[in-house]
């Protein structure tokens, strides 16, 4: 096995073969036939550059088994590739950068690079041995959040081809069995990748062939196999990677990024004014992060809840054990609160007729009025234009006192990811997640807004300002619609209904008669029926929050999560057979529970002795 590298020592390029520390110097052409010059160096004495120039590199997307598992991909019928522009190329021990247009997240992706020695067309697989030079390692840099930034085409190359993000080298390696070495990717000292090149769909000897037959390839060129399981982001402020695969070399690199303000209007947001309705699950999570990062709180809520949060404050549980108590004012009615910057309505749906009747207490001209309810809100249609702009939603406003009580102006709409549930008077308890992506209804990107997702943010949520808030809607009711009832009908856990063949068909069909409504007006979804359904099974054992008040015995968001659908179905004139029967089902369960004044819950019995 020989090692070849490419260096710069006083200006001059030079060649070599590398054994241990020492360069032994060479003359010529890499590729053609190189010769001694009876010259060493020291490594230490020599600045690396890439071992070779590419007139192209060529990286493949989906070409192992376990992350097209994992992922749930097909298996590629033939080599998917790419190309990564020729000023992106970078040598080892040469820093990273991040551009200076783009403030999103980079990733890491450790690969096998396969060097090309001589011009080939055409070539067979059995004949590509004869064409290989030899090996290196290659950190393929991605900008990941180009990729899909624009739903109509995907930019490889744009996110793959800024300026040090086409890592590779420090050598090539020659004399190796391709099928026999791993890769690994060490990333702040931890290993974060380890696969096998043999779990490759294309090995390198059939890569060569089959890209042959489409362009010409030429000495020093590059096919990067593409990677497996493990690649992740560098988010540290201070990043050291090395991409490692042993008989070929380590490939070493620093990624010191200047991390962008997490805040859109660049610095933390004045001391807000935040009256949040209802400190149930979510309401109480929300009210208990604002106050512990320093906003002035208040909270509407009733009974042994209120009466606990007077007294000891709510205390909120996070998922890693930490507990916090936060101090807050609270009280029964709107008219105690005061006026307010931002108003979040964060009770079920069903109840805000109730609550909005006095809203105009805690409203003054510039406050924001923030909805996080599950399912499909009563504003959805307002400030849409189109054809069904302004309809009132009768399943959700039927006596229009919502529409009527709370401008639209005011509002901005939000979709809530975490998972969290009411554990005991004055006690919420966090399961999982922390986005809050949010929107305004015509989708404008305004400095309230901005201003809205900088409190997120500065209370450690995380959240997104969205041009089209309604899909991120849809795309959460698609999962409420489903797996809120069911669970409710069944008393089973997220992941029980996922893995239960018969419930996950059922929710899929739900699902797909959503999308096909949805879809009627206008909405895309960023993601599949499979995974989204994916994403539920992997909160794991969380009862939904429908389940959760079928225990405790209160009204179901039967409208909210499920009639307002069967709504919009009726209006552009949808087959929901599925939805319909499901629905029927909740809503006999809702009107028993009313009758009887009592909630069901399964308890395991004890055994006779």
């Amino acid at each position: 096995m020989t090692k070849w590298i490419r260096f710069e020592q006083g200006g001059k390029i030079g060649i070599g073969k590398l054994e241990g520390d020492t360069i032994t110097v060479h003359t010529g052409d890499i590729f053609a036939g190189a010769k001694p010059s009876g010259q060493t160096l020291k490594l230490s004495d020599v600045q690396v550059r890439t071992p070779c120039e590419p007139s192209k590199m060529i990286c493949l997307w989906n070409n192992f088994h376990q992350l097209a598992a994992k992922n749930d991909f097909q298996q590629p019928k033939e080599p998917l590739w790419f190309l990564k522009a020729p000023n992106s190329y970078w040598p080892a021990n040469q820093p990273i950068e991040r551009p200076a247009t783009y403030a999103g997240k980079i990733i890491y992706e450790g690969e096998l690079g396969v060097v090309i020695g001589k011009k080939c067309f055409n070539i067979s697989e059995a004949e590509a041995g004869d064409y290989i030079f030899g090996y290196t390692c290659v950190n393929d840099v991605t900008a990941v959040d180009l990729l899909r930034k624009d739903k109509s085409f995907e930019q490889w190359a744009r996110a793959k081809s800024f300026d040090t993000f086409g890592v590779f080298g420090p050598v090539i390696a020659t004399g190796v069995d391709p099928m026999k070495l791993s890769v690994k990717t060490i990333l702040n000292g931890k290993e974060r990748q380890n696969y096998p090149v043999a779990d490759m769909f294309f090995p390198p000897h059939k890569l060569v062939a089959t890209i042959s037959k489409d362009v010409t390839l030429m000495p020093g060129d590059i096919i990067a196999c593409g990677t497996s399981l493990g690649a992740g982001t560098m988010g540290d402020a201070h990043n050291v990677v090395d991409i490692v695969i042993d008989g070929v070399g380590s490939l070493g690199n620093v990624f010191d990024q200047v991390l962008p303000s997490p805040y859109l209007l660049g610095a933390p947001p004045r001391q807000k004014k935040i009256c949040v309705v209802g400190a149930g699950a979510i309401g109480g999570l929300l009210a208990a992060k604002f106050a512990l990062a320093g906003e002035d709180v208040t909270v509407i809520d009733q009974g042994a809840h209120l009466a606990a949060i007077q007294k000891n404050g709510l205390k909120l549980e996070w998922h890693d054990g930490k507990v916090q108590t936060a101090r807050m004012k609270a009280v029964n009615k709107a008219a105690d609160a005061g006026k307010q910057d931002i108003v979040v309505l964060a009770v079920k749906a069903h109840f805000l007729d109730q609550v909005v009747r006095d809203i105009d207490s805690m409203l003054g001209p510039d406050t924001v009025v923030l909805t996080v309810q599950n399912g499909l809100p009563w504003w959805y249609f307002q400030k849409l234009g189109g054809q069904y702009g302004n309809h009132r939603l009768e399943s959700l406003d039927p006596s229009g006192v919502l529409t009527g009580n709370i401008d639209p102006n005011r509002i901005i709409g939000c979709v809530v990811y975490p998972a969290a549930a009411a554990t005991a008077p004055g006690v919420i308890h966090h399961v999982e997640g922390d986005r809050f992506p949010i929107g305004e209804l015509d989708g404008k990107q305004t400095g309230r807004v901005k201003e809205l997702h900088d409190v997120f943010v500065k209370a450690g949520l995380k959240s997104l300002v969205l041009p089209d808030i309604r899909s991120e809607i849809w795309l959460k009711a698609w999962g409420n619609l489903s797996f809120n009832p069911i669970s409710a009908l069944t008393h089973a856990t997220l992941v029980d209904i996922c893995q239960f063949a018969e419930t996950r068909e059922l929710a899929a069909n739900m699902m797909k008669e959503a999308q096909d409504i949805a879809q009627k007006l206008g909405v895309t979804f960023r993601v599949t029926i499979d995974k989204r359904i994916a994403g539920a099974e992997a909160v794991g054992a969380h009862k939904t929050s429908m389940l959760q008040d079928v225990e405790a015995g209160r009204s179901l968001e039967t409208e909210a999560l499920i009639g307002s659908i069967l709504e919009m179905a009726k209006l552009t004139n949808t087959a929901a057979p599925a939805i319909e029967a499901v629905y029927a089902l909740v809503k006999l369960l809702n009107k028993v529970m009313l009758l009887e004044g009592g909630g069901v819950k399964v308890e395991k019995t004890s055994k006779a002795a």
